[in-house]
């Protein structure tokens, strides 16, 4: 049973590090749309910098699998919430760019940049609001991971 949860952190492992390396490949590749290309272009500023931003902790989260002590149930709802949120977090400027449409979660971009359609993106909004759920839950299942492991290991 220990080998089957451990051979499954292995193979977590490796995507987890593959998705967050390609998640700052494609946040350094959203950098390169032209400001002309969009009609909002600071949502491909922050697409930019949420993806590559989010990759690093990705990355850093794959590296971190071997120390974490959890359940495989909650190690599947860990990585999912992880997926989600840090792709949903740049995923909502690449939206709010090209649909010109920012969202009023945004009250500083939009006060430094106001969007030329408005503050009404309901979709923008929601990949938000599904970003900071998603991402809050990842990390508190990896401090319960870690603390876990300390817990473990001292006994």
């Amino acid at each position: 049973m220990a080998a089957d949860i451990e051979a499954f952190k292995l193979s977590l492992r490796r995507w987890v590090l593959i998705i967050g390396i390609s998640q700052v490949l494609f946040g350094c590749l959203v950098g390169f749309v032209p400001p002309t290309a969009v009609p909002w272009f600071r949502g491909i500023v922050m697409a930019h910098i949420e993806f590559t931003a989010n990759g690093v902790l990705m990355t850093v989260a794959g590296v971190l699998i071997p120390e974490l002590r959890l359940p495989r149930l909650l190690l599947h709802l860990w990585f999912w919430t992880l997926l989600i949120g840090t792709w949903a977090n740049g995923g909502a400027g690449v939206v709010a760019a090209f649909t010109g449409r920012s969202t009023t979660l945004l009250p500083t971009a939009n006060k430094e940049f106001p969007p030329p359609l408005g503050v009404d993106n309901p979709f923008a909004t929601a990949l938000l609001l599904v970003t900071g759920l998603a991402i809050v839950v990842a990390l508190l299942l990896t401090l319960v991971g870690l603390i876990r492991s300390r817990n473990t290991r001292a006994a």
